[in-house]
C-alpha cells in the first residue's frame, strides 16, 4: 500500500425533465413530484435543472440553492413537441465527461416513450462510454401514457441499458399521478448514494513483484459493518 487518502468529492445531478404533452397533461404531479424531489436531496448538493421539449435547455444551471430549483419548476412549461430523449441522455453524460473537476455524475431523465425511435450506433455506444469512464450514475422514467403499437422502443431499451449498465433505476408509469410519490423515491435513493460516496479512502497500491497468477484485492475495516470495494469511488 502506497497511499490512503480520504475522498470528498462533491456530487452533481442533471435533472432532465420531458415537458412534452406525455407528463404535463396535467402538469400538477409533475411539479409536486418534482418539488418533493428537491426537497428530498442532501443540502449542499449541486443540482441543474434542464427540459428535454422539443430540444434539452436549461432551466436552472447548477446550483446548491433549493428556492432557486424550486422556482425554477414553475419555468417549466408544456410543450407541444416530443420531448428528445436520447439527444438530451446523451448531452448530459456528455457535459459530466468535460467536467474535470472530481465530482459523481447523477443523471436523472423523466422521460416519456414519444419522440424519435432511432439513433446512430456511434451516438449510443459513445454515451455508454461516457457513463462508464466517468462513473455516472443514471435514473429514468419513462411515461408510457403516450405509447402506440410501435412506440416507446428506443425510450425503452435505452433506458433499461443505461440503468443497469450505471446501477440505477428503472421505471415505467402510465399515467402523471405516479410522479408525485416516485420522483422523491428516487430521491431518497440518490440521498443514500450520497452519504455513502461521502464516507470514502482511496487506497493507492502496488503489486507485488512476482504476484500469484490471478491476485486477489481485499480490504477491511477496525468497526462494525461490511466495506464495500469499487475501483472508482461509484456506488450507486
Amino acid at each position: 500500500i502506497l497511499k490512503v487518502e480520504a475522498v470528498n468529492w462533491p456530487m452533481k445531478v442533471q435533472v432532465l425533465v420531458d415537458n412534452g404533452k406525455a407528463n404535463t397533461n396535467p402538469i400538477n404531479s409533475l411539479r409536486e413530484g418534482l418539488t418533493a424531489l428537491f426537497a428530498a436531496l442532501p443540502d449542499g448538493v449541486e443540482v441543474s435543472l434542464y427540459t428535454t421539449a422539443p430540444q434539452p435547455r436549461p432551466i436552472v444551471k447548477s446550483t446548491t440553492d433549493k428556492a432557486a430549483l424550486t422556482k425554477g419548476i414553475g419555468l417549466i412549461a408544456p410543450d407541444s413537441g416530443a420531448g428528445a430523449f436520447f439527444d438530451a441522455l446523451s448531452e448530459a453524460a456528455s457535459r459530466s465527461e468535460k467536467d474535470k473537476m472530481p465530482h459523481f455524475p447523477v443523471i436523472f431523465m423523466i422521460g416519456s416513450d414519444l419522440g424519435r425511435n432511432n439513433v446512430m450506433d456511434r451516438d449510443y455506444q459513445k454515451l455508454q462510454e461516457n457513463i462508464v469512464n466517468k462513473g455516472m450514475t443514471v435514473h429514468v422514467i419513462v411515461n408510457s401514457a403516450g405509447a402506440t403499437a410501435s412506440g416507446g422502443a428506443l425510450q425503452t431499451e435505452v433506458g433499461l441499458a443505461v440503468t443497469k449498465l450505471s446501477g440505477g433505476r428503472y421505471e415505467n408509469i402510465a399515467t402523471t399521478n405516479r410522479l408525485t410519490t416516485l420522483l422523491p423515491e428516487i430521491g431518497k435513493k440518490i440521498a443514500v448514494s450520497h452519504a455513502r460516496q461521502s464516507h470514502q479512502v482511496r487506497v493507492t497500491y502496488e503489486r507485488p513483484a512476482n504476484p500469484k497468477p490471478m491476485p486477489q484485492i481485499g480490504a477491511s475495516v477496525q468497526r462494525p459493518g461490511t466495506p464495500s470495494l469499487s475501483l472508482d469511488g461509484h456506488l450507486p
